[in-house]
C-alpha cells in the first residue's frame, strides 16, 4: 500500500522557515504539532527569530514547545524539535520503530533546489552508531532543507526515522537518519500525542496490510487496541446479469478481489448472494449504500430491465450527485456503449477490449484488480 501511504506522508509533511527563509522540513506527529530537527530552527535565544511552517500552499506562525538541542550542540541524538501550529484537519505520520538493512524507504521533503517539495526513494543500508541509533541510506541525495523530513519503510508501513545529516551534498551517497524508536525515547510524551492522533483519524491505519498491522502490534504493542478495532471496509455492489456467462466471468474477477476482502479493504455484494423473496428490496439497499459499483457489461445486461433500467440508472444518479464510484467492465463484446449512459466512464480493461477477446484472460483480470485497488486507495485516502 505504498502509493497510499506516500501520498498521505507528503500531505503530513510540511516546510519549515525562519524569518521567511526556508530552513528544513518536518512533519505533523500529533493535532497541530510538528516534529523536525534542532539544527533545522534558530536556536531559542535568539528571540528576533520568527518561524512559519509551509502547508498546503499557506503559510502559518509556529511556535517552539521542546528543543533537545540548541543547532551547536555535539550530540545528535538530541538534534530533536517539536513545533507547534493552529491546526487540527491534517493527517499525522505513524511513527515506530526502526529501519532494517535493504529496506526501501520513501521520503518528502524540500531541498532548497525544490522549495515546493520534493520525493526521493532510498535504499537502507543499515543501522550505525554505539547503540544502532540510527540507519544510514543510500542512492539519493540528501542536500540542505532536507534534514527533519520523515522516512517511511515500505515493508513495516510506518515512518522509522527522520533525516539528520548528509553523507555528501550534491551526490548519490544519502545520509543518515534518527531511527524512530531512539525518537519516541527521547520524547516519551510523543507516544501519547500519536496515540490520540490515530484514534482521531484512522487514515493510516486504515491503509496498512494485514502483514503490516501484525508487525506494528508487535513493534509498538500501544496501537494493539487501535488495531483490534473493526476498520471501515469500503462497500463494492457488483451489478451483473446472472446469465451462466457472465455469472462465471464474475466468479473469475471475484477470485482477483479475494485479497482485497481478506485485508478487510472491501465488502462486495452482488444479487445472487441474497436470499429468496428479499433479492429486490435488499438489492436496492446495497446499491444504495455502495462506496464503488461494478457494472459487468455485456449483451445480457444491456438487454435486462433490472440490471440497465435500475441498477445502472440509479448508480449514474450517484454518480452524478458524487455519492459512488462506477466503473463499467466490458465482459463481452457489446453494441452501443458509446451512447450509454455511462458511455462518458473510463471503462475497463483500458484498452476498450472486453475480457472475453483478451489473449491472456487472468492478466486482463489483473489489470481491472489493478484499477480497482488505485481507486480504493483513492477512496480510503479521503476518509476520517
Amino acid at each position: 500500500m505504498i502509493d497510499g501511504l506516500a501520498a498521505l506522508l507528503q500531505r503530513a509533511t510540511v516546510r519549515i522557515d525562519a524569518d521567511h527563509n526556508p530552513r528544513g522540513t518536518g512533519f505533523f506527529v500529533g493535532p497541530g504539532l510538528i516534529l523536525t530537527c534542532a539544527h533545522v530552527i534558530p536556536s531559542v535565544h535568539k528571540a528576533t527569530s520568527s518561524l512559519q511552517i509551509y502547508w498546503q500552499e499557506r503559510y502559518y506562525e509556529a511556535a517552539i514547545t521542546t528543543v533537545s538541542a540548541d543547532d551547536s550542540s555535539p550530540d545528535r541524538d538530541l538534534d530533536l524539535a517539536l513545533l507547534t501550529v493552529p491546526l487540527e484537519d491534517h493527517p499525522c505520520v505513524l511513527l515506530c520503530g526502526e529501519a532494517q538493512p535493504y529496506s526501501r524507504l520513501y521520503t518528502y521533503g524540500y531541498p532548497g533546489s525544490v522549495p515546493g517539495g520534493t520525493s526521493f526513494i532510498f535504499d537502507a543500508a543499515g543501522p550505525a552508531g554505539e547503540r544502532n541509533q540510527w540507519v544510514t541510506f543510500q542512492r539519493g541525495p540528501v542536500d540542505p532543507g532536507m534534514s527533519g523530513a520523515p522516512l517511511l519503510d515500505r515493508e513495516s508501513g510506518c515512518v522509522c526515522g527522520m533525516i539528520q545529516f548528509s553523507l555528501g551534498l550534491h551526490s548519490e551517497r544519502g545520509g543518515q537518519g534518527l531511527q524512530a524508536r531512539v525518537i519516541l525515547a527521547q520524547l516519551p510524551d510523543l507516544v501519547n500525542h500519536q496515540l490520540a492522533a490515530h484514534r482521531q483519524n484512522r487514515r493510516w491505519l486504515e491503509l496498512l496490510s494485514v502483514e503490516q498491522r501484525q508487525r506494528l502490534g508487535q513493534c509498538c504493542p500501544q496501537y494493539q487496541p487501535l488495531l483490534q478495532q473493526n476498520t471501515k471496509a469500503l462497500k463494492v455492489f457488483i451489478s451483473y446479469s446472472g446469465s451462466q456467462r457472465d455469472r462465471k466471468l464474475r466468479e473469475e474477477l471475484e477470485k482477483q478481489l479475494a485479497s482485497f476482502r481478506r485485508n478487510q479493504l472491501i465488502e462486495s455484494y452482488h444479487s445472487e448472494q441474497l436470499s429468496a423473496g428479499r433479492e429486490r428490496s435488499e438489492s436496492q439497499r446495497l446499491l444504495e449504500q455502495a462506496d464503488i459499483i461494478l457494472l459487468l457489461i455485456s449483451p445480457d445486461y444491456m438487454s435486462s430491465d433490472q440490471c440497465y433500467n435500475e441498477e445502472m440508472q440509479r448508480a449514474m444518479q450517484r454518480h452524478e450527485a458524487g455519492t459512488a464510484r462506477i466503473i463499467p467492465i466490458k465482459l463481452r463484446p457489446t453494441v452501443e456503449l458509446a451512447s450509454s449512459p455511462f458511455g462518458k466512464l473510463q471503462a475497463l480493461p483500458r484498452s476498450g477490449q472486453p475480457i472475453t477477446e483478451s489473449r491472456d484472460r487472468d492478466a486482463a483480470m489483473k489489470e481491472i484488480a489493478d484499477e480497482l485497488y488505485r481507486v480504493i486507495q483513492e477512496l480510503k485516502s479521503k476518509q476520517t
